[in-house]
């Protein structure tokens, strides 16, 4: 009798020689069995030494590293998809540390809530460099910027608490031909729609797809201090808004248009611009902060209207 395979990790990694043996070395330290789980790893067109490294791991892991040419983490994992067999599917990131009863911890709360399909996992963050005293920190939107759930309590959630970075489906939930948009997600170069994890959970979930908490499966998300300024993160915010259109088309507004984009969001674009405009030059603070992050939030919700508004996220 054959072990079968009960959890399939996926991920998608871009030049990740950096990051990557930190995330590999805690899968390898998984307390799981070894035969009852696969890694799937897409190296997707990278040009440093990615799969090598993915390559290094083949008697660490149980790992099927892949390489996918065309650029687009959605298209990686879409690939990815096609390879994967267990009844488990994880999906996580090239840039968390698993705790090492993560894959254990997953599997159980799948087996006490078994009408339960989705399941997100708690995402703490490990920081490079914490900016100690740095008001910064008490204004930045945590979830959304660095993909932080913390809650220590296991519970029943909506769909749209379950990110990227630690999640698990049921794979026979899934409904056939189901992919990752490949509209939307991280592209290397240029400003990018955000948001093809949370868009393919919340799609799931119109199956009738019920979401648990399980916050004793931990990965620890690890943040650079690069992205820990000020700059970064309200630039973070035009590549939210970018999105938002894509993942909630029937919240845009209605009504008269000019250049595809509906006068309420040029209205409120136009509000922020000046708002923006008058703190820019003054000391920091909240105010100043929040005002030119949603400068940058609203021109890239237009960006997302015009691209995305005569879509909907109906397809399977």
């Amino acid at each position: 009798m054959t072990n079968e395979i009960v959890i399939s990790v996926l991920f998608a990694c871009h030049n990740g020689e950096k990051r990557l043996r930190r995330t590999l070395d805690s899968f390898a330290a998984q307390d799981f069995p070894f035969d009852r789980w696969e890694l799937i790893a897409v190296d997707n067109n990278s040009n440093d030494n990615t799969f090598a490294i993915l390559q290094d791991y083949r008697d660490r892991l149980p790992i099927i590293a892949m390489q996918h040419a065309a650029p687009g983490k959605s298209r990686a994992l879409n690939a990815g998809l096609e390879r994967v067999r267990g009844r488990l599917l994880v999906l996580t990131d090239d840039d968390v540390r698993a705790e090492r009863d993560w894959l254990s911890r997953f599997c159980h709360c799948a087996d006490l809530n078994p009408d339960y399909s989705i399941f997100g996992g708690r995402i703490i963050p490990e920081w490079e460099s914490y900016p100690e005293g740095d008001p910064l920190m008490k204004w930045i939107p945590m979830g959304s910027t660095f993909a932080i759930i913390d809650e220590h309590q296991s519970q029943p959630c909506e769909a749209n608490m379950v990110w990227g970075p630690n999640t698990m489906i049921r794979r026979q939930s899934i409904p056939a031909g189901t992919r990752f948009r490949e509209d939307i997600g991280p592209l290397a170069g240029g400003i990018y729609p955000m948001g093809q994890d949370q868009e393919f959970i919340m799609r799931l979930s119109k199956h009738d797809l019920k979401a648990y908490y399980c916050a004793e499966a931990i990965v620890h998300h690890w943040i650079p201090a690069s992205n820990v300024k000020e700059e970064w993160v309200q630039r973070r915010g035009e590549r939210l808004g970018y999105g938002v259109p894509a993942l909630f088309p029937n919240e845009i507004p209605s009504g008269p248009k000019l250049g595809g984009v509906p006068l309420a969001t040029w209205l409120e674009s136009i509000h922020w611009s000046l708002r923006a405009a008058l703190f820019y030059y003054l000391p920091r603070s909240k105010w100043r902060f929040w005002a030119i992050w949603k400068y940058y939030y609203m021109r890239g919700y237009r960006a997302g209207i015009r691209r995305f508004a005569p879509k909907t996220i109906s397809q399977p």
